[in-house]
């Protein structure tokens, strides 16, 4: 009596593998609150100035329900605008690199002008005006630390930019042996002053002061920026 054949078994279908969403960590969501407090600060520091907005506003704009956010990621005020500073810094960075390389690149074929130092200067300040989505807020936030926070609030601007100006510094003294460096440092702050405060008064172009009604650099933002320029230059290679 032959037996039946036992029946072949069916290969299990391979399991499926389910993309799972990783989950959120405690770390990413405090990045997160810490990044919107941050931006909130940010707008509300460059339109109404350091002085006039409460942390409990700031907590509100960034939508956050927690009224000790401010306290646990900065402890206080201060280390707010510490770091809303840094935020401001990491966003003006590429460009002082960009400029960096430029000028490097001339002094190295020996094509190095002084016009070219002055460029390296403001630039950056513009380039961050025009390019970023945070810029004006961040240039405006510029001229309200200097304006708003006395001495203390320039201390911490320039803190955070030493490593930018100081070469500009020295290679400006090169080229003018003629001055001082109390003079070159005066006249280097006095351009980044007119440049930032000057970004924000950029605005005032949409208005005509002619009798055609047109106004001034319509179309014409590169011819506007080198005029800019050329406006600081005469204020740093002057006498």
């Amino acid at each position: 009596m032959q037996t039946a054949p036992h029946p072949t078994p069916k290969p299990k279908a391979p399991l499926r593998a389910t993309a799972r969403k990783p989950k959120p960590t405690r770390s990413s969501a405090a990045d997160r609150t810490r990044a919107s407090i941050v931006s909130a600060a940010l707008r509300l520091f460059a339109r109404r100035g350091v002085g006039s907005v409460s942390l409990r506003e700031i907590v509100v704009k960034a939508g956050q329900g927690n009224q000790s956010a401010i306290h646990y990621h900065f402890k206080d005020k201060a280390g707010l605008i510490a770091a809303v500073l840094k935020h401001v810094h990491a966003l003006l960075k590429p460009h002082v690199d960009a400029a960096t390389i430029v000028l490097e690149a001339k002094r190295g074929s020996g094509q190095l002008a002084p016009d070219d130092l002055v460029i390296a200067l403001v630039m950056p300040i513009i380039d961050l005006y025009h390019e970023e989505a945070e810029g004006p807020d961040a240039v405006r936030f510029i001229t309200r630390l200097a304006g708003d926070s006395g001495e203390t609030g320039l201390a911490l601007l320039l803190a955070e930019v030493k490593d930018w100006l100081t070469p500009i510094g020295k290679r400006l003294g090169e080229a003018m042996p003629q001055k001082s460096r109390e003079k070159i440092w005066l006249q280097m702050l006095l351009s980044l002053s007119a440049a930032a405060f000057g970004l924000t008064a950029v605005g005032g172009l949409q208005f005509s002061p002619f009798e055609d009604g047109e106004p001034p650099y319509r179309g014409r933002r590169d011819e506007s920026i080198r005029d800019f320029v050329h406006f600081v230059s005469h204020g740093v290679l002057g006498k």
